[in-house]
């Protein structure tokens, strides 16, 4: 019999494969539903440091910053278990705010503001997304990208290290692995 976790990666790579192989000419609310189904399977290969959490009972905290449309997107998966720990959608308005957040999903924030946050939280065990190579050229460490139609899976290992994370390496295989940090700060 199957393992939950082997399911799990059988089912991401699934979709992986559907997203690479399907247009995604539709319109801009299933492109945002696309990319919150795929933050919320990016989360569950994701390992966080164990001090990052109060005890076993801690929720993981998917803080958005971003646009209506994003928010709404996520709240889908507002309640769902990541790897035995209750997700839980924090709209973020304020970036004093951020110590709270064990994801960050970014997805409007001007270059000039958006460079010296990602450099902030650099060292925190924040995993950072964003949605095009702009964001990880900036410093940030997931970037989900349509180019020709497709989403494309981009990860910053080097930031992804730096910030004590671990991603499994089924989805490292999936994805294209740069190294921003020797355009940033």
């Amino acid at each position: 019999m199957l393992s939950t976790k082997k399911i799990l990666s059988v089912i991401f790579i699934l979709l992986i494969f559907l997203i690479s192989t399907c247009s995604l000419s539709a319109r801009t609310v299933e492109k945002q539903m696309l990319l919150a189904a795929l933050t919320f399977n990016v989360a569950r290969f994701t390992s966080w440091p164990e001090q990052t959490f109060n005890d076993t009972a801690s929720k993981l905290n998917l803080c958005v910053l971003g646009d209506n449309l994003v928010q709404l997107s996520l709240a889908n998966i507002d309640n769902k278990t990541v790897n035995s720990r209750v997700v839980r959608i924090i709209n973020i308005s304020r970036l004093r705010k951020l110590k709270q957040c064990h994801l960050l999903y970014i997805s409007e924030l001007e270059r000039n503001k958006l460079a010296p946050l990602l450099f902030e939280l650099k060292e925190q065990p924040i995993l950072t997304i964003g949605e095009n190579m702009a964001f990880i050229q900036a410093g940030g460490m997931v970037g989900l990208e349509k180019i020709n139609g497709k989403i494309k899976l981009t990860i910053n290992l080097p930031r992804v290290k730096q910030s004590g994370l671990i991603i499994n390496s089924r989805l490292l295989k999936l994805a294209n692995i740069v190294d921003s940090s020797t355009t940033t700060h």
